[in-house]
């Protein structure tokens, strides 16, 4: 199965429909403005595509935008608190865009040292990749993979949002505050809440 959120709503690539009732359900990718178009009302909640071919649907679905690779983290410290940030108004991971020559793990650590002033980064393990959709300023639409790692730190110096990003704040939440977290985060980040044992 395929999922990538657009305007954070699921739109589901795969064999068997999981959402009966409560999400658009197409037999193919066919045009791709349409299911956007679909993604902007209201009383849609979700779109399943389901096809004897989720791959070739995929593949479809994946040619209409421009491809980007970005990476992040779940980072722990040595309180067993999570690292997140605030940003348009929304409780966050820290993560960013994959450059030129550079290797995704790499990235991960990168960009989460430039986005929260945090050191002293080791990567764990890998968690299950997202994908989401979002229109560029430049008003094309962008496909962005993002590699997630689970990390730790024992840095407990002072953090620092990086403000030309955007970032207002940086801070440790602890499992006390989880309820906030996913009540105030995209859906594409709840998914990656669900392989942690944190929330």
């Amino acid at each position: 199965m395929y999922k990538v959120f657009i305007y954070d709503k699921p739109v589901l690539i795969h064999k068997k429909p999981k959402k009966r009732g409560s999400y658009e359900q197409l037999d193919s990718v066919g045009d791709v403005n349409q299911i956007i178009s679909l993604l902007t009302k209201q009383n849609v909640k979700g779109i399943e595509i389901v096809n004897s071919n989720p791959e070739k649907e995929w593949e479809e679905f994946h040619s209409f935008f421009k491809y980007i690779i970005a990476a992040g983290g779940t980072v722990f410290n040595q309180k067993g608190e999570l690292l997140v940030i605030f940003r348009s108004g929304k409780w966050d991971l820290p993560k960013g865009k994959l450059e030129k020559g550079e290797n995704i793990p790499t990235c991960a650590i990168r960009e989460v040292e430039e986005e929260c002033g945090v050191r002293d980064l080791k990567i764990k393990k890998e968690l299950p990749s997202t994908y989401h959709c979002y229109l560029s300023k430049k008003g094309n639409w962008i496909l962005k993979r993002t590699y997630w790692y689970k990390m730790t730190s024992r840095y407990s110096g002072v953090l620092v949002p990086q403000k030309e990003e955007g970032i207002e704040a940086v801070e440790w939440f602890g499992k006390e505050k989880c309820n906030h977290l996913r009540a105030n985060t995209y859906k594409s980040i709840n998914m990656v809440f669900d392989n942690l044992d944190f929330v």
